[in-house]
């Protein structure tokens, strides 16, 4: 084991619990290394929104499983301000009216659908955001949070708990000191917790709370129960009493007919999901929603004293378990909303419902609306949030990059495209890079085919050809050149409110999907049967029996006792995982949701189940992923997670026998923190990546031991991971896709390069891309990020460089390129001048510290000389023209320690393969004629930046003179002995004005100046417009970049020319007059 591994094992023993710290850092040495998110910024769950009242520029957005967001700009954009903590599943969020600054955070999600993530407690800040304390640990779901009016010291949680199991952290949690202490003050039992708590805005001694008796199991789900009701406290949260099921209405005297009967009365037993919320404006009016067989919104109006029913209708009480929260207008008691499968409004006290329109999406959550200010509000919604400012007369959206991917696959294309399905959302479809300087915008984004679930998988022959599923084994075949997706579904047949016992064949909320890689047009469908097609779908065949445990008992009719739901979440005994060996035709793999592992050895006809050979597989445990070794036939490695039946715990095996024995491969691997997926390395053998429900873990040796590879990212739920080319693609459930470009320094890591004193690892082979932009370039809101432009080098450095480090590159004829020396940096500054500055060549930084660093090189010469604080009219001469495509040598220096390597520059391959690129068709070959006209175009370009140097070193030495001739004129002008040498002085300095006119266009202080002119662009401006015309595209300098590059450069030696003839006659005069008077001579500095 290498000192580098050894050193992480350690920290693995001694380090604090991961809980407490954040999320893991990357591995020793490769911290410096970094993903980039590529959107698509839109879609995700978001289960809490907040605001600060009488601030339009504050709002806050608890995510799902992507983290909390918070605006500064009044919704038009958000940014995370939870990356750096250990869990991004958030359940509620609560902002004291008192202080805003403090901030509670309740992790894991309340809305206990079939994806739901557990979090780690409760967080506090105290600074609106920058910081936070994790103040309660727990592992579990928590709905709402609820802060004292005017106390940010006190807070209430409703604490729901574990959603797949019981547990005794369930209730109404209380803290009087600011989160330093917890104290539950409302507990049931341990199959019941909290679903909401409320504190009166008028009297915060006043709280209401609502129970729920719940439970999620991964074959049924159940909503209500005797645990669940309704309770107040009138003494801030010390003593409680409970309002409904089955408590005696005191104020009602007497009853017309049996309470359970009577429809203005709570409903009787058993109750399942409940919300409350007080009106700001009148405390006496209290508003719940209860799910019940006679449920709906209940109203009181003496404090909650007594009870009548507002409405019963459906629409307000759809899948109680997943909504049943409700807003009341801060200014009027009869105006309530209630967030639903639609944004539903009242105005009559609940009486009668309109649906609000014009929010972007569905399936809403939860509405803030500012006390002070009743017009403006925001909504979360399962497709991020919506904003008003009108009262919900219209509403806009702003992007948030929270998409909840199930898997990600990418195509054949170059570059390749990402994709997957998106919870509540559909499929995505986009590049991983856009090939525009825009970055990647939410409409460089498409759907195609499928649905929210499943997989979206592309034909390796034909990228325009793509499968995508849906719940309930819908299957769609999209053919991007007609833009239409053919439902080719197996059996469809709908399963919605159908049990899995009415189904002749069960498909799985997300089926797999697979397509050969020996045959493209033979694709595998998963149900509790395998199947295949050959005719893209047309017709179908059965090529396994069933491949699960076929139990009957766990296929029932799901929900209840009071609200059913069948979905096809709950849809048990089916195929999850699907996997091909890619070594050995016709070896198939799969894995059931209820935790069976099977083999083929024979392309289906035969299978046999290895389970049994799997040490401590927990019974019934999910089976989640299996991958196939791109590098050995026998081998493959199986991910399963048993969360569903409240173990957390890691789980993931190892065959290289084909499944005659496993080993289990978890060592080091947080005990708590449950595995989606696992993918080997195409190159090295034995390389894993790991997606763990909070982030990402590496393994240089198969597994017997981890590490993490966090890096940047979040500490977010990873459910799936590509190896494509050099890089690692990551489908996250909760912040859409991000990369992991160029893993070379992974894959190259070998002991005894820790021991070198520099490194220099294999540089991938560079492409001079051409970006391109276009009509929405502008809207760059949640855009996600394109790779690094350029070579990149990737070195290793056992020390931190003492001196600055030099970077030189050579072309093939040992010509130097570049040069940059360190000690002559300086960082990049925002410009925030009127007219964006002046243009200014800068030196970049070398990174050289200890491990592994990565400089990224532009491709470019460097830069012309340039005048300095001269304005252009048109192009930029602060950058060098592209290297022709070749082989290029970089020499690195650190400390007097060289490490040298070559590398590839390739041209734009669109250049040669017009339309579609397959990325095994890009070599770096190109046609001799094209190679030419580059080679052309290079010393073209190379000409026009010797012309603008020379030009620049003629104004930067006239100026250095006539700060020369200004100095000492002043110090001579009264002498009468030198009254020669200041005349000639005197008709010196004009003479290099009026050629300095000529050059440039030195009184320009904005660009437009040069055009409001008289004269126009001078010779300088034209010199850059050409420069810039002779390197914007590939390709030979035109014809007439030619002619009028000709007339520049003939009118430059004429300027020339005069500048010598100053040099040589009036410079010299006047140094000849500064020696007869004794005067000092004009020096002309080099440059």
């Amino acid at each position: 084991m290498t000192r580098l591994l050894c050193l992480l094992v350690l920290a693995l023993f001694y380090a604090p619990v991961q809980a407490d710290d954040g999320p893991a850092k990357a591995p020793a040495g490769f911290d410096k290394l970094s993903y980039r998110s590529i959107g698509p910024g839109t879609g995700g769950r978001v289960s809490r929104v907040f605001g600060v009242p009488g601030d339009p520029l504050t709002y806050y957005a608890a995510s799902a499983s992507g983290g909390v967001w918070k605006s500064s700009d009044g919704g038009v954009s958000f940014k995370p301000i939870f990356d750096d903590q250990p869990c991004q599943a958030i359940g509620s969020i609560a902002v004291s009216v008192s202080d805003p600054n403090v901030i509670y955070v309740g992790t894991g999600e309340a809305n206990i659908r079939g994806n739901c993530a557990a979090g780690i407690g409760i967080f506090k800040s105290t600074d609106a955001g920058k910081t936070w304390k994790h103040v309660w640990k727990q592992i579990g779901h928590i709905g709402t949070m609820a802060v004292h009016p005017k106390d940010p010291d006190i807070a209430f949680a409703a604490v729901l708990g574990h959603a797949f199991g019981p547990n005794p952290e369930r209730g109404v949690y209380r803290t009087t000191d600011g989160g330093r202490t917890w104290n539950r003050v409302l507990f049931k039992d341990n199959d019941t917790g909290a679903s909401d708590v409320c504190i009166d805005p008028n009297n915060p001694r006043v709280i209401f709370a609502g129970l729920w008796q719940t439970r999620r199991k991964p074959w049924d789900m159940t909503s209500g129960g005797p645990g669940s009701g309704l309770y107040v406290s009138r003494d801030g949260g010390d003593t409680w009493d409970q309002i409904g099921p089955g408590v005696t209405d005191k104020k009602k005297k007497k009853q017309d007919k049996p309470k359970e009967e009577d429809e203005d009365a709570l409903p009787p037993a058993p109750w399942g999901k409940i919300g409350i919320a007080i009106a700001p404006s009148n405390s006496n009016r209290v508003y719940a929603t209860i799910e019940a067989e006679k449920g709906g919104l209940f109203l009181s109006n003496d404090g909650g004293s007594s009870w009548t029913k507002a409405s019963g209708e459906r629409a307000i009480r759809q899948r109680a378990w997943y909504y049943s929260t409700l807003t009341v207008d801060p200014s009027n008691p009869d105006v309530i909303w209630m967030p639903q499968v639609n944004m539903l409004k009242s105005i009559d006290a609940g009486k009668t419902f309109n649906r609000v329109g014009g929010m972007h999406h569905g399936d809403n959550h939860d509405l803030w609306i500012d006390p002070k200010n009743p017009k403006r509000m925001i909504g979360a919604n399962d497709g991020g949030v919506d904003i008003s400012t009108d009262g919900g007369n219209s509403w806009f959206y702003p992007p948030l990059p929270i998409a909840q991917f199930y898997h990600v696959n990418v195509d054949e294309q170059f570059p390749y495209r990402v994709m997957g399905n998106m919870q509540d959302v559909g499929t995505a479809h986009g590049p991983s890079n856009s090939l525009k300087s825009s970055g990647i915008v939410l409409g460089d984004w498409k759907g195609v085919g499928g649905g929210e679930t499943g997989f979206t998988v592309p034909d390796p022959s034909d990228p325009n050809v793509i499968y995508s599923g849906e719940y309930g084994g819908i299957i769609t075949r999209h053919d991007a050149r007609t833009g239409q997706s053919q439902n080719v579904t197996i059996y469809p047949y709908d399963p919605s409110g159908h049990g899995a016992e009415d189904l002749r064949i069960r498909f799985q909320w997300t089926a797999p999907i697979l397509i050969s890689k020996f045959d493209s047009k033979v694709v595998y469908h998963g149900g509790n049967f395998l199947y295949r097609t050959i005719d893209g779908g047309k017709t179908w065949q059965q090529v396994s029996p069933d491949l699960t445990r076929n139990d009957r008992t766990k296929m029932k009719w799901s929900g209840g006792p009071i609200t059913g739901d069948n979905t096809g979440v709950e849809t048990y005994g089916t195929i999850f995982a699907l996997a091909e060996s890619p070594k050995q035709k016709g070896v198939l793999w799969t894995g059931s949701d209820d935790g069976l592992v099977q083999i083929s050895k024979d392309d289906g006809k035969t299978w046999t189940n290895v389970t049994s050979a799997i040490p401590d597989m927990p019974d019934w445990a999910t089976i989640v992923c299996i991958e196939a070794s791109p590098h050995d036939a026998g081998t493959a490695y199986v991910v399963a997670e048993a969360h569903r039946l409240d173990n957390y715990k890691p789980l993931l095996w190892v065959t290289t026998d084909f499944g005659k024995t496993w080993k289990a491969i978890t060592e080091g691997l947080d005990p708590e923190v449950y595995l989606h997926a696992v993918r080997e390395d195409t190159k090295r053998k034995g390389l894993l990546y790991l997606g763990t429900e909070r982030g990402v873990q590496l393994s240089f040796d198969n597994g017997e031991s981890w590490e993490p590879l966090q890096l940047n990212l979040p500490a977010v739920a990873v459910h799936d991971i590509q190896v494509k080319l050099n890089d690692l693609v990551l489908a996250t459930c909760g912040r859409s896709f991000w990369i992991l470009d160029d893993i070379t320094a992974l894959r190259e890591w070998k002991e005894e390069i820790e021991d070198k004193k520099a490194h220099l690892f294999t540089t991938s082979p560079a492409i001079r891309w051409r970006l391109g932009g276009s009509i929405s370039g502008h809207q760059t809101l949640g855009a996600g990020e394109n790779p690094p432009y350029g070579a990149v080098f990737q070195y290793y450095l056992k020390d931190k460089s003492k001196k600055p480090a030099t970077l030189e590159i050579k072309n093939a004829a040992g010509q130097r390129i570049v040069y940059w020396d360190a000690k002559n940096s300086k960082k990049d500054k925002p410009d925030f001048s009127p007219d964006g500055g002046f243009p200014e060549v800068r030196t970049p930084e070398i990174p050289a510290e200890a491990g592994l660093n990565r400089f990224v090189w532009d491709l470019a010469h460097a830069a012309p000389e340039i005048i300095s604080k001269a304005k252009v009219d048109l192009g930029d001469p602060s950058s060098g023209p592209l290297v022709a495509p070749g082989t290029y040598t970089v020499n690195l220096t650190f400390d007097k320690e060289v490490i040298t390597g070559k590398f590839e520059v390739w041209a734009d391959p669109r250049l040669s393969q017009p339309g579609l690129i397959f990325a095994a068709n890009v070599n770096g070959k190109l046609d001799p004629k094209l190679t030419e006209q580059m080679q052309v175009q290079e010393k073209f370009s190379l000409q026009l930046r010797e012309d603008i140097s020379k030009l620049s070193d003629i104004v930067g030495k006239l100026r250095a003179i006539q700060k020369q001739i200004k100095l000492h004129q002043e110090i001579l002008k009264d002498e009468q002995s030198t009254k020669d040498w200041v005349k000639a002085a005197t008709d010196l300095a004009t003479k290099l004005d009026n050629l300095e006119q000529k050059l440039h266009n030195p009184k320009a202080q904005v660009s437009y100046d040069i055009l409001a002119m008289r004269g126009g662009a001078k010779l300088y401006s034209q010199l850059v417009n050409l420069y810039e015309a002779s390197r914007e595209s590939d390709g030979a300098p035109t014809q007439g970049v030619r002619e009028v590059t000709a007339e520049m450069e003939k009118e430059l030696s004429q300027l020339t020319a005069e500048w010598d003839a100053i040099l040589a006659g009036d410079v010299a005069k006047l140094n000849d007059l500064a020696q007869k008077v004794g005067s000092p001579k004009i020096f002309i500095p080099r440059r």
